[in-house]
């Protein structure tokens, strides 16, 4: 985990430090999917499973690919030392954020994209709540984004919590 001091002490073993990587995966997945299939669940039961089943094979690479290329690198770095339940909170609320942040990148320069060809047209909403015309957002587009954001955000921190609770306090005290 460390290439440059392999024999340094650490408060968190690889395991543990896998456990978290891979833990924060799967709730920030659970986190989306769930309520997502929920809320498109309107026969019952059994549709609601084979969505959250279309939702895994969808959705459970993604997590895991964001997790592994965002927040591994980033919690290697911090398990290092003891995290207490603020850095958690703290330290899981920057993860989600830069994690928003890529796919508001990617979002805006595919919107960008799209608006830049003469042959397309597209509007998403209708009536007050136009969200993006053309690939741009409006100003109730960007405020949808910006609480979308601030949600994710919110969850991020919460299942930092989790984690940390799963995973300890750490081997060492520092």
């Amino acid at each position: 985990m460390d290439d440059q001091h392999p024999n340094a002490e650490r408060a968190y073993t690889r395991k543990q430090w896998k456990r978290a990587v891979n833990l924060s995966a799967v709730l920030g997945w659970l986190s989306i999917a769930v309520p997502i299939s929920a809320g498109m669940n309107s026969a019952g039961l059994l549709q609601f499973f084979s969505i959250l089943i279309w939702a895994a094979a969808i959705g459970l690479p993604i997590a895991f690919i964001a997790s592994w290329l965002i927040a591994a690198p980033i919690l290697n770095r911090l398990m290092r030392k003891n995290i207490s339940w603020f850095q958690a909170a703290i330290w899981g609320g920057a993860i989600t954020f830069l994690i928003a942040l890529a796919s508001i990148a990617i979002g805006r320069f595919r919107g960008w994209i799209q608006s830049v060809d003469p042959s397309s047209f597209s509007q998403l909403g209708g009536g007050d709540k136009v969200r993006e015309i053309d690939g741009i957002l409006t100003s109730y587009g960007w405020l949808n984004l910006a609480q979308n954001t601030a949600t994710f955000v919110a969850i991020g921190m919460v299942i930092s919590l989790v984690v940390r609770f799963a995973i300890g306090p750490g081997g060492r005290i520092s």
